[in-house]
């Protein structure tokens, strides 16, 4: 008898497990809400193959950057704890499918003024479960399953977009620290310009305006250093708090702006590429779960049947417990049918169908956003390219300028005046060179992550 009990608990948990049914609807998957493609439809393929950021990231000091940020961040830890939790839940969920086994051992003592003192034993295993007929746990389970999935690229994504964070803030470091560079040295040249034209007054060959104007030109200088001092503190706190780290990191020697190799991303993008985004994936995932929240609902109006087997031995005497003649079962099952909850049944329904149109509009959002996204960056490729170009013309054109109106203000043709004016005009262009590659950067990077930045392998996760 008591091999019985268990081996009837086994079957009739398999044979409701395998001969439940799902009530949840059918998953499809939207249809997407934009265009085929972005760029040439002529040159459009779906295998648009973007490259992992260790080999998109060539710049060594920015590779050292994101190797620390990976492993020291705190918000990449807590999408990483985020994981583990889904995870535990889904086990939570899967371990309610599976029959529960207890083992009780009890002694009780009773007695009283005019009575004798009785002491019994009892020693007992129980177990219990559920019988799936209509798929709620299965459903359940499912639900969990899916949410814990969508963690998992959430933290792709939180990785990704803390991969992008790091190289923007180290551009924008980098342009700072080449923009105070720019600054210190032209502080330098127009202090050897005033220095110039004091000279030239003391020799009666320059008027008191000429130097008033450039000592009007260096102290300009010195505000454009001051300027530049301070959007290089701001860039490295960004940066330093990104990184998470609370020591100082040997970092390799790192490359000026315009020795960043050319960033290969792909031209023509199919709209179909952009479902391998984590954001998107995470979307997916979502609605894959309110589907099978939908069938957990509609389960609940249905009976459910509850079995409870034990098994065990009861004596008077702790000696004589395990004896066979003291030995006792009963096998439990009851049916629970709702008949009335206030129609409490009905609204979780309902709200499981409105959490799916949710879903579903979430999904679509985040598809919309992923196309715009890499059609405005693909957009902005091409045109700042070509600006860069002709801002490098500017230049060369300025400095020119520049060297003629030095040769004839000392031949005594034109003012003082025209000369400042002309440093004026190279220190804003290369300054605004140095804003524009800083702006074809950024925009590959951003390019870049609204691809889904290669991440094909799963994000690390902590240890449990």
């Amino acid at each position: 008898m008591s091999r019985i009990l268990p081996a009837a608990l086994a079957g009739l948990y398999l044979w409701a497990t395998v001969s439940g049914c799902s009530l949840a609807p059918e998953y499809v998957r939207p249809g997407l809400p934009v265009p085929d493609g972005i760029g040439s439809p002529q040159k459009i393929t779906t295998s648009q193959n973007v490259p992992g950021w260790e080999a998109f990231f060539r710049e060594p000091r920015l590779k050292a950057l994101i190797e620390t940020a990976i492993k020291e961040n705190r918000d990449l830890k807590m999408a990483a704890l985020n994981v583990l939790a889904a995870r535990a839940d889904y086990g939570i969920a899967r371990a309610d499918r599976l029959p529960s086994l207890e083992a009780q051992g009890q002694k009780s003592v009773t007695g009283g003024p005019e009575r004798d003192t009785t002491r019994s034993y009892e020693l007992s295993a129980m177990s219990a479960f559920e019988a799936d007929f209509f798929g709620r746990l299965r459903n359940m389970t499912e639900a969990a399953f899916e949410r814990y999935l969508a963690s998992e690229e959430a933290a792709l994504a939180a990785r990704l977009s803390l991969i992008a964070r790091v190289a923007e803030a180290y551009l924008e470091s980098r342009t700072a620290q080449e923009g105070l560079g720019l600054a210190r040295r032209t502080q330098a040249n127009w202090r050897d310009s005033l220095a110039f034209i004091e000279q030239r007054l003391i020799s009666g060959q320059s008027a008191l305006l000429d130097l008033e104007q450039a000592r009007a030109q260096a102290a300009r200088a010195e505000a454009a250093v001051a300027e530049s001092e301070v959007a290089l503190s701001r860039a490295d706190s960004s940066l330093k708090l990104l990184l998470g780290a609370q020591k100082d990191i040997i970092l390799p020697p790192a490359w000026t702006l315009a020795e960043w190799p050319e960033m290969h991303l792909p031209e023509n993008i199919s709209s179909l590429t952009l479902l391998k985004r984590p954001d998107i994936l995470e979307a997916e995932h979502q609605l894959i779960a309110s589907h099978a929240d939908i069938g957990a609902a509609r389960a609940a109006f249905f009976p459910s049947l509850s079995l409870t087997g034990q098994f065990g031995y009861m004596s008077g005497e702790l000696n004589t417990l395990a004896a066979g003649s003291n030995a006792a079962w009963n096998f439990l099952p009851r049916l629970t049918v709702p008949l009335f909850a206030g129609g409490r049944n009905r609204q979780n329904l309902e709200l499981a169908e409105v959490r799916r149109s949710q879903a579903v509009a979430a999904y679509e959002k985040a598809v919309q956003t992923a196309f715009r996204e890499v059609s405005e960056a693909l957009l902005v490729r091409p045109r700042l390219i070509k600006q860069h170009s002709a801002q490098l013309n500017y230049i060369n054109v300025q400095r020119r300028v520049l060297e003629l109106a030095q040769n004839r203000y000392q031949n005594g043709v034109i003012s003082y005046l025209e000369v400042l004016e002309a440093q004026r005009d190279v220190f804003e262009a290369e300054m605004a060179l140095l804003n524009i590659r800083r702006s074809q950067l950024l925009n590959d990077i951003s390019l870049y992550l609204a691809l889904g930045g290669g991440l094909d392998t799963p994000a690390p996760v902590l240890a449990d």
